[in-house]
């Protein structure tokens, strides 16, 4: 086992879990993170429960640019150990385009977990980061709420700024969004899902920034990466 949302094959195979995304483990001089470790054990628990057997359920891209194997896992009995970890407030959900089956059904397994406070919910501050708090140590995978300062819209696609994070939907992603709606953002607070990357140096060259001081980036590549905050949290 690697940690919750990935695990190793008898045949060798390191499969990562599609539409989830769980706590990171201590790795690097990096701290682990807030249920990192009860991620992992409670998939263990549910792999244990059958005798460590699984059933696959393929992505339509079959890896990732890591070589893992990018699959739905199931139990023997047909429990999608992806629902399983959501709801136990284990994981958040993320869709990564096209490999998109069973993700309604896991932003509504995590809406029941925010709304029921279970793990990583039962602490809404620790479990998203503040835009405004962004540093180098908050590189990878967050949720992060802020408000929107300015929006931009060129060939290449359209650029949100929210304090020092630039959220990118580059124009091959743009079917997928409501354009007008994106557009109509600037002013609100969001919260976004993503992982956050420093921004390089090209990045730092575009013009699209007006001056703007931006240090990182958050690509996005489906519209339930973007969530406008409701006063009191999501309706339950």
């Amino acid at each position: 086992m690697h940690d919750g949302d990935t695990v190793h094959l008898e045949d060798g195979r390191k499969v990562r879990l599609i539409g989830i995304n769980t706590p990171e483990l201590e790795r690097d001089d990096k701290p682990a993170q807030a249920f990192a470790t009860e991620a992992r054990d409670a998939l263990i628990a549910a792999i244990a429960t059958h005798d460590n057997r699984v059933g696959l359920v393929y992505g339509v891209e079959r890896h990732d640019r890591y070589k893992r194997t990018l699959v739905h896992l199931f139990t023997p009995d047909g429990v999608n150990l992806q629902a399983q970890l959501l709801l136990q407030g284990m994981a958040t959900a993320i869709a990564h385009p096209p490999n998109l089956a069973y993700s309604r059904c896991y932003a509504g397994q995590e809406k029941t977990a925010r709304c029921n406070g279970a793990g990583i919910w039962s602490n809404p501050e620790q479990a998203v980061l503040r835009a405004a708090k962004i540093d180098a140590k908050s590189k990878g995978y967050h949720l992060v709420t802020g408000k929107v300062e300015h929006i931009s819209q060129t060939s290449k696609g359209v650029w949100i700024f929210m304090s020092e994070l630039m959220l990118g939907i580059p124009r091959k992603n743009l079917a997928d969004f409501d354009q007008a709606e994106l557009l109509s953002l600037h002013g609100k607070q969001l919260t976004v899902r993503g992982w956050i990357q420093p921004e390089s140096r090209k990045q730092a060259k575009k013009k699209f920034h007006h001056g703007r001081t931006v240090r990182y980036y958050m690509h996005i590549r489906h519209p339930s990466a973007i969530e406008i905050n409701q006063q009191g949290g999501p309706k339950c």
